[in-house]
């Protein structure tokens, strides 16, 4: 399902830092060769990353159903979230809007804790050995070796294995919630063929058509592999957009019935 609606493991793609020391070098490089050494090292970096502002932050930040969302909860979520829009916002040169951004952010986390409640109330409750699986998964796919090296990444970032387990508890809950609620059908050939053939369109169009010579795509566009070898890929990319289209139906739903306030 969409992660969009989700607050569960929160940052777990993103577990190895950025290398940011081609940036420094850069500019370092271009500083002026006569610039005084100690303005330089009192002077903050160019490119230094803003820390969020988290003074202000109620405790809690909503309450949903009678429910409280801490603002543990919320600052660990909305914290990911900053490091991702600041870095958007330094590429572009935008000023960063903090306060829009934690308005947006508890909108995601209410959503999330509207979804566990309505798997909570469909007693929808995974196993430790559905949660072992998930939290192996998620070791693979961010490139550890082991379940026990992925709960330290976390530890370092702020989550103990308790969290980590009801989170990774939560996700697999509100998945099955979704799945239940919203059962996606595998797309048909014709549909998978017009989306296929709608990217290879798309294609042409930016590339001016395909070499003609070699039948390749044209210079400086990627190729498209033949639709026997994406045609998996497209089946789950169709899935997930319907699936994240029926999760923000359900969530308007239970939006509708929900006893919201927000702290903000």
């Amino acid at each position: 399902m969409s992660l969009s609606v989700t607050l569960s493991l929160v940052g777990l793609s993103a577990c190895g830092g950025s290398d940011d020391s081609g940036d420094t070098d850069a500019a370092s490089s271009s500083s002026p060769a006569g610039s005084d050494d100690a303005a330089r090292s009192s002077a903050p970096a160019p490119d230094a990353m803003p820390e969020p502002d988290l003074e202000q932050i109620p405790d809690p930040v909503a309450t949903v159903n009678g429910q409280d969302v801490t603002k543990e909860e919320f600052v660990t979520y909305y914290e990911s979230q900053f490091a991702a829009a600041a870095g958007q916002a330094q590429m572009s040169g935008e000023e960063l809007d903090e306060e829009q951004l934690q308005e947006d952010t508890l909108e995601v986390v209410v959503d999330s804790v509207l979804l566990r409640q309505a798997a909570e109330e469909e007693g929808l409750e995974p196993s430790d050995e559905e949660v072992d699986t998930l939290l192996e998964e998620l070791a693979t796919g961010n490139g550890l070796e082991s379940v026990d090296q992925f709960l330290e990444v976390l530890e370092q970032q702020g989550m103990d294995e308790e969290t980590a387990r009801r989170e990774a508890a939560n996700q697999i809950a509100i998945q099955a919630y979704v799945e239940q609620e919203a059962p996606v059908e595998e797309p048909s050939e014709e549909e998978l063929r017009a989306y296929y053939d709608e990217l290879v369109a798309q294609q042409e169009g930016a590339g001016g058509g395909e070499d003609e010579a070699s039948g390749t795509a044209a210079p400086g566009q990627p190729e498209i592999p033949e639709f026997d070898q994406v045609r998996d890929q497209i089946s789950q990319q169709l899935q997930s957009e319907e699936q994240a289209a029926a999760t923000d139906e359900l969530v308007a739903g239970l939006r509708e019935d929900a006893e919201i306030t927000s702290n903000l």
